[in-house]
C-alpha cells in the first residue's frame, strides 16, 4: 500500500509539472489546438462550418475526434483544450512514471528512484524548452500525438517487462491515435527485439497472438489512414507530396531546411547521450532493458539516417515532378525525424540520475522546470502575432461571431491565427489549416495561389482595392465577407474595424466561377 501510495504522488507531481508548464507556455489555444478541436467538433456537428476547406476535407485522427470530439458538443473549445491537456497529460504522466521507473530500477545510489523520475520529467522539460530538431514536442497543446506517446511508453514498459500482449495492445492504440508515430514505434521495436538476438521461438504462438491483438487494435486508425492514401491519383498524389514536403511543412520534413544551430544542437545532445551510455558500459550497469531501449533509440536514429539521404541533392522541380523518381518525397512524408526528435532528449533526461549524483542535478532540474515555464515568453516564435494585434484579432473575430449569419464564409489574413476557434465562421482557405489527404493539399494549394494572385494583380499603389477588383474575388471564390488589415483600403462595406483589423462586405457579383 505505501508503495502504491508513493507511485501515486510521483504521477500527480510529474502530472502537475506537465501540465504546469503546459498552460503556462503554450496558453490557450496552443498553436495545433483550433486545427485539431475544430476538426473534432465538425467530425460531430458537420453543420458547423460545412463550407470550411480543411473541415470538409479528409479527417486523418477518426479515433482522437471519435474519442475526444463529443466534448465539443457540451463545452466551448478553451474548455475542451483544458481537459484534453489534462487528461492526455495525466496519460503521459502516468506512462513516463512507469518507463522511468523501469529503466532507473538499478544503480540509484543517490536517491530514491521515485525522486529520480520527478527530476528526470524536469530535465526533460528544460531539453525540450531548448529546442528541437524537426519540431517535434511533447508538453504543449492538446492533439492526438500527447496520447499516442503516452501509449508508445505504455508499449516499451510492457516490452521490457516482456509482457506482450500489453505491449501490442498499447503500441495498436498508439497506431490509432496517430499512425505515423505509432508505425515508427512499431518499426524501432522490432529493431529493438531483433538486436537482442534472444527472440523466445518457441513461444511463437504467444508473438502472433500479440501480433495479431496489435492489427485488430491498430485497424481503427490505420484503415482510414490507409484509404486516405489511396484515395487519390498518382498525379494528385505527387503534386500533394510536394506542395507537402518542400512548401507547407517543410519545416518538419526537408531536413535541408532544418538549419544549422538545429543540427549543432542535437549533436551536442546526441554526444551527450553517447558519452552517458558509454559510461553505463564502462561500468558494467547496463542491463538487458538497458541494451534493449539504447536499441530502440538506436533505431530511431537509423531512421533520422534515413531522411537525410532522402533529403539530400537538389530539390526536385515542379516542372518536372512527374517525371522524376518520387521516393525521396515518399520517404520525407512520413516524418522520418519525429520519433528520435523526442527520444533524445528523452534518453538523456532518463539516464542522467541513473549515472551522476543527484544532488548536482535537482538544481539542473529546477532551472530545466522554470526555463520550461518561461521560455516562449522570454523567446517567443517568430510567427506569433504582437500582443495588441493578438487582441485586435480576437475581438474582431469575437464580432464576427456575434453578428455574421453561421453559414458565412470568411476571406482571411495569411496571419489568420485559431479564426475558427473564435470566430464560430468557415474560411475559404487558411494558410495553417492545410488538409492531409493528396486532394485536399492540392485544392488548397490552388486556393492559396488563386488569392496571392488576385493581391499582386489587384493591389495598387494607394493601397486600395477597387469595387471591380472586389467583384473579381467574388465571382472566383464566392465569398462575401473579409477581415483585413486596417490601414489597407477596400471599396466595400465597413461592418466593424479596430486599431489592426476591419470586417468588410464584399460586393455582389454578378456571376460565381469558384469550386
Amino acid at each position: 500500500m505505501t508503495e502504491r501510495r508513493s507511485k501515486l504522488l510521483v504521477v500527480a507531481a510529474v502530472w502537475l509539472s506537465f501540465l504546469l508548464t503546459s498552460l503556462v507556455s503554450a496558453p490557450i489555444p496552443a498553436v495545433n489546438e483550433p486545427h485539431y478541436l475544430a476538426m473534432a467538433r465538425h467530425w460531430w456537428n458537420p453543420s458547423w462550418c460545412a463550407d470550411d476547406l480543411f473541415l470538409s476535407s479528409f479527417p486523418a485522427h477518426q479515433v482522437f475526434y471519435w474519442t475526444f470530439g463529443w466534448l465539443t458538443l457540451w463545452f466551448d473549445f478553451a474548455t475542451v483544450a483544458f481537459l484534453g491537456r489534462a487528461i492526455s497529460l495525466a496519460m503521459v504522466a502516468a506512462s513516463w512514471t512507469s518507463l522511468a521507473s523501469r529503466l532507473q530500477r538499478e544503480d540509484l545510489e543517490h536517491s530514491s528512484p521515485r525522486a529520480s523520475v520527478l527530476l528526470a520529467a524536469w530535465l526533460f522539460l528544460g531539453l525540450q524548452a531548448i529546442g528541437n530538431l524537426s519540431g517535434e514536442w511533447l508538453i504543449g497543446g492538446f492533439e492526438s500525438k500527447v496520447v499516442a506517446y503516452s501509449l508508445v511508453f505504455w508499449s516499451i514498459t510492457a516490452m521490457l517487462d516482456r509482457r506482450l500482449l500489453t505491449a501490442a495492445a498499447c503500441g495498436g492504440a498508439a497506431i490509432s491515435f496517430h499512425p505515423i508515430i505509432g508505425l515508427w514505434h512499431l518499426a524501432a521495436m522490432c529493431f529493438a527485439e531483433l538486436v537482442q538476438f534472444d527472440i523466445e521461438l518457441s513461444r511463437w504462438r504467444r508473438w502472433l497472438v500479440a501480433m495479431a491483438l496489435l492489427v485488430l487494435v491498430a485497424l481503427p486508425g490505420l484503415w482510414p489512414a490507409i484509404e486516405m492514401l489511396r484515395a487519390s491519383s498518382t498525379r494528385t498524389s505527387v503534386i500533394a507530396n510536394y506542395i507537402q514536403v518542400y512548401y507547407r511543412l517543410k519545416h518538419h520534413l526537408d531536413p535541408m531546411d532544418f538549419g544549422v544551430a538545429k543540427y549543432v544542437g542535437y549533436g551536442t545532445l546526441g554526444g551527450v547521450w553517447w558519452s552517458l551510455w558509454w559510461w553505463q558500459r564502462r561500468q558494467r550497469t547496463g542491463t538487458r532493458n538497458a541494451r534493449w531501449w539504447v536499441g530502440y533509440v538506436f533505431a530511431a536514429a537509423l531512421f533520422v539516417g534515413v531522411g537525410l539521404v532522402a533529403g539530400m541533392g537538389p530539390r526536385p522541380q515542379p516542372a518536372n515532378l512527374l517525371s522524376e523518381t518520387h521516393w525521396r518525397m515518399v520517404v520525407l512524408k512520413f516524418y522520418p525525424f519525429r520519433l528520435f526528435d523526442l527520444l533524445l532528449p528523452v534518453s538523456v533526461a532518463i539516464l542522467l540520475p541513473r549515472l551522476v549524483k543527484q544532488r548536482w542535478l535537482w538544481a539542473a532540474g529546477v532551472v530545466g522546470l522554470l526555463w520550461g515555464l518561461v521560455s516562449t515568453h522570454a523567446l517567443p516564435p517568430r510567427n506569433q502575432l504582437p500582443a495588441a494585434m493578438r487582441a485586435d484579432w480576437r475581438e474582431a473575430c469575437r464580432w464576427s461571431a456575434a453578428n455574421t449569419p453561421a453559414d458565412t464564409v470568411f476571406h482571411t489574413p495569411f496571419e489568420a491565427e485559431a479564426f475558427k476557434w473564435f470566430a464560430q465562421r468557415a474560411e475559404y482557405v487558411n494558410l495553417k489549416d492545410c488538409p492531409q489527404d493528396a486532394t485536399g493539399v492540392v485544392e488548397w494549394n490552388r486556393r492559396m495561389l488563386l488569392i496571392t494572385k488576385w493581391s499582386e494583380k489587384s493591389f495598387v499603389d494607394n493601397e486600395t482595392y477597387s469595387a471591380d477588383e472586389l467583384r473579381e474575388l467574388v465571382r472566383q471564390t464566392g465569398v462575401r465577407f473579409a477581415i483585413t488589415r486596417t490601414r489597407v483600403r477596400y471599396d466595400a462595406d465597413l461592418l466593424y474595424s479596430n486599431d489592426t483589423y476591419k470586417i468588410l462586405r464584399l460586393p455582389e457579383s454578378n456571376s460565381v466561377d469558384h469550386r
